[in-house]
């Protein structure tokens, strides 16, 4: 039988959580709670990938909170599904998108709030110009609020530019 190593952080938290159960600090039913969570906010992150490279600000304006906010480098705040749907709208007549997001880190804050860190990499085209796609990466950070009927919803997003590899 093959064994594979914990990476050290992967490993404290199996003893972290391991001892919190045996002291009674947190219920079984909490720990599959938050895998619960933390599984339907990969899936929020997913659906927003899917919508962003699909240009479909109609689908990514349904992902965010109705008092959402996106915080892109360089401009003002955007606040509202309906200021979301025309920023998003602007970008796509503006660039295409073709990323691929990796999570870094979800923290649970609480039963209804969570912050997701995460990258993504992939090409961006200017539209309207000849020239092809280049490479993107970018930097995000998003804060969550879980709704009424358990979905998983942005609240905050912002982002930046990240080193592209050529």
């Amino acid at each position: 039988m093959q064994h594979f190593p914990l990476p050290r952080r992967s490993l404290a938290a199996v003893f972290a959580t391991t001892a919190m159960l045996a002291l009674g600090a947190v219920s079984p039913v909490a720990v599959a709670a938050g895998a619960d969570d933390t599984a339907a906010i990969r899936q929020t992150l997913q659906r927003y990938e899917d919508a962003l490279n699909r240009a479909d600000a109609a689908a990514i304006v349904q992902l965010y909170t109705d008092d959402g906010v996106q915080m892109a480098p360089d401009a003002p705040a955007v606040t509202g599904r309906e200021a979301l749907r025309s920023a998003y709208a602007g970008t796509f007549q503006a660039i295409a998108l073709q990323l691929a997001f990796t999570v870094d880190e979800i923290q649970l804050l609480g039963k209804d709030a969570a912050l997701l860190r995460s990258h993504s990499a992939g090409t961006l085209k200017v539209q309207g110009n000849a020239q092809p796609a280049g490479p993107a990466a970018f930097k995000e950070l998003f804060v969550l609020r879980k709704q009424r009927d358990g979905q998983w919803k942005f609240s905050h997003y912002a982002f930046s530019a990240a080193p592209a590899k050529p």
